[in-house]
């Protein structure tokens, strides 16, 4: 592909703009310093300060001061701002029970747990941070100083009833860091964990399970910013403690690392997929941990291009305000339904922690003089195959797309559910009149409410790329069968899904949709049609859809719901009503440059044949996808 003009990323870059966020940051904070007024969408956290504002920062304002030579002061716009001073005001404040804005009140308490404190959470960045800072900090603090970080710290690390997700691991830092201070801690919380928990979890290849042990299939960022993330941590502060295990752990960390590249687009998009997304640039710290740690299976030259790329397309969009805060939603125009309810005002500095990776490293480290050296997705196509989570991630052109088969998570919608992700065409975050969205998605109708895909009862993936799920649709009491095909081909991909009605429903319509076409206000997108196809074009982007088998009308232009990303799109949507017991629906859709609609592969057989099996002809290619196990 033709490569863009890009000056090289550089520490000077770097700091700068960790400084404009430091600065920020200080000028939002409340008297105490232990909490901070932002402007966004307040939750419960937030009341009387966010103190995630503060604890968040603490990921990279512990790895600024782990190096003792490294200056205690930053300067933005002519202000200097004292780092030193201000981590310390913020732990002796944030730990003291007797301080107005205390991180000591009442627990926390997710409304469907009394084991999830949210402060839980925070006090493995906050022990973390103790530790990496101990020459600076801790040898700062007086005796009473001390011991309310640990009673704080004790307070929020009690055993909880079981270990339910990716949470077990910040008891692990919690602890971990009270047993290097010579504090109270539990040995038997810390073995459990790195042991029994993270078995049970692991699901081989470097990918983790987000829940009490696998099945589910919940993979997600969760696998970058918590699993590898605090058992990097914990193995600089606790590792030599159980050196086999921490190996073991850290392999499985090298092996995640060498699926991560492929997810990043040539302009530094992420494929965003999943919760959470309001964390923005927080997956770039495992991978510079990763580095730090001899655990990166690629080149310094291309981590560095990748990391100046990923930081550039959030702030070039608008992700870090004028005033050096950091917003809840991934883009100046994205819409803030990206946020969970869990995401307070200070919750995004869960995206600090891509610093605390970068401050890892030396000021003279190698990373920072490397020749950058292309992402995969600059150096050509691929197709990469991934079984476990069934996923089937695809560059084009430089774009990601990620087919998905297998990872629902439910109570998230449209962040998990549909059937591709994208970097050109991020999805539609946002309900659609408060119903689940058409974008890459097939929903069910009946009455007027619509439903989607929130479980996989089986998937499979194929090494040529097919994809293949059978899930049901849950509508107005009604439960519906469908197996869903896909077969990704460049920039289009063939779609089949059979549905099996509920007997006891009466009426029910399919609707389903291309990838939205992202825009913003001012913009005229172009519609066109063509042979069957609906075209949706605006500059050097294209979406259409083309009905083959079982629609009952012509391709519409809709106005989508909120995007993640932009403020404005629109999709085609197909529509079959009424729909028969059994139904097939075949269709294609295309997701990729305006340049390339003239020369697609043709189709030239899609369908069942009797034993299950799907059989397609693309461009003079068979492809045939087995049926999956019966129930």
């Amino acid at each position: 592909m033709t490569q863009q003009f890009h000056t090289p990323f550089s520490r000077a870059e770097a700091v700068a703009l960790w400084s404009r966020l430091v600065a920020g940051w200080a000028n939002n904070l409340t008297p105490s310093g232990s909490r901070t007024l932002y402007d966004g969408i307040p939750n419960y956290v937030d009341v009387g300060g966010s103190y995630e504002g503060v604890t968040r920062m603490l990921w990279g304002l512990g790895s600024w001061l782990s190096y003792p030579e490294r200056p205690a002061t930053l300067e933005w716009r002519g202000v200097t701002y004292d780092v030193e001073q201000l981590t310390y005001r913020a732990l002796v404040n944030g730990c003291d029970p007797n301080a107005p804005e205390t991180w000591c009140s009442a627990p926390d308490q997710h409304p469907d747990s009394k084991d999830r404190d949210q402060r839980t959470v925070e006090s493995g960045q906050i022990a973390f941070a103790v530790w990496q800072t101990r020459d600076r900090i801790w040898a700062r603090m007086n005796e009473t100083e001390r011991q309310n970080v640990t009673n704080f710290l004790d307070q929020v690390g009690k055993r909880p009833s079981y270990w339910f997700s990716n949470w077990a691991l910040f008891w692990v830092l919690n602890h971990a860091t009270r047993k290097a201070f010579g504090a109270p801690y539990e040995q038997a919380i810390i073995d459990e964990v790195m042991t029994t928990y993270m078995d049970g979890v692991y699901c081989g290849d470097g990918w983790y399970d987000d829940a009490a042990t696998r099945g589910p299939n919940y993979f997600d960022n969760y696998i970058t910013w918590v699993f590898a993330s605090h058992v990097m941590a914990w193995a600089q502060m606790d590792g030599a403690s159980m050196p086999a295990r921490r190996d073991e752990l850290l392999d499985r960390i090298r092996a995640w690392m060498q699926h991560y590249p492929y997810f990043f687009a040539a302009d530094g998009a992420f494929c965003e997929f999943g919760r959470s997304l309001a964390y923005k640039f927080s997956r770039l710290g495992a991978a510079l941990w990763a580095y730090k740690l001899g655990l990166w299976p690629h080149s310094a030259g291309m981590l560095k291009r990748l990391v100046g790329k990923h930081f550039r397309w959030y702030v070039d969009r608008g992700a870090i305000r004028p005033d050096g805060t950091l917003r809840q939603s991934l883009t100046a125009t994205g819409s803030p339904e990206v946020m969970e309810r869990y995401i307070s005002t200070g919750a995004t500095y869960w995206a600090m922690q891509a610093f605390s990776g970068l401050w890892s490293l030396r000021d003279d480290d190698p990373f920072w003089s490397a020749e950058e050296e292309p992402l995969p997705a600059e150096r050509g196509d691929f197709m990469k195959v991934y079984p476990i989570p069934g996923w089937v991630v695809t560059a084009r052109d430089g774009h990601i797309q990620q087919f998905n088969a297998g990872t629902v998570k439910p109570a998230y919608g449209n962040k998990y559910t549909k059937l591709i992700y994208g970097t050109r065409n991020p999805f539609n975050v946002g309900l659609d009149a408060g119903q689940p969205s058409l974008d890459n998605c097939l929903c069910l109708s009946e009455n007027g409410i619509r439903g989607q895909r929130e479980h996989v009862l089986a998937f499979a993936v194929g090494e040529s790329g097919w994809l293949r799920s059978r899930y049901p649709i849950e509508v107005n009491g009604h439960r519906h069968l469908i197996d869903t095909t896909l077969i990704p081909m460049g920039d289009v991909h063939v779609r089949a899904h059979r549905i099996t009605l509920d007997p006891a429903a009466a009426e029910v319509t399919a609707e389903e949709g291309s990838a939205p076409l992202g825009f913003e206000a001012g913009a005229t997108p172009q519609l066109r049609l063509a042979d069957g196809w609906l075209w949706i074009s605006f500059g050097a982007d294209t979406v259409g859809i083309n009905p083959l088998q079982g629609y009952s009308s012509i391709p519409q232009a809709v106005a989508g719901s909120p995007n993640s990303v932009y403020g404005y799109n629109l999709l085609a949507v197909l529509k079959a009503t009424p729909l028969q017991q059994q139904h097939d629906l075949v269709c294609v859709a295309y997701a990729g440059s305006s340049a390339n609609v003239s020369a697609l592969p043709t189709v030239e057989l899609a369908a069942w044949e009797i034993d299950g099996s799907f059989v397609a002809e693309i461009g003079g290619q068979v492809i045939t996808v087995p049926p999956l196990p019966a129930e």
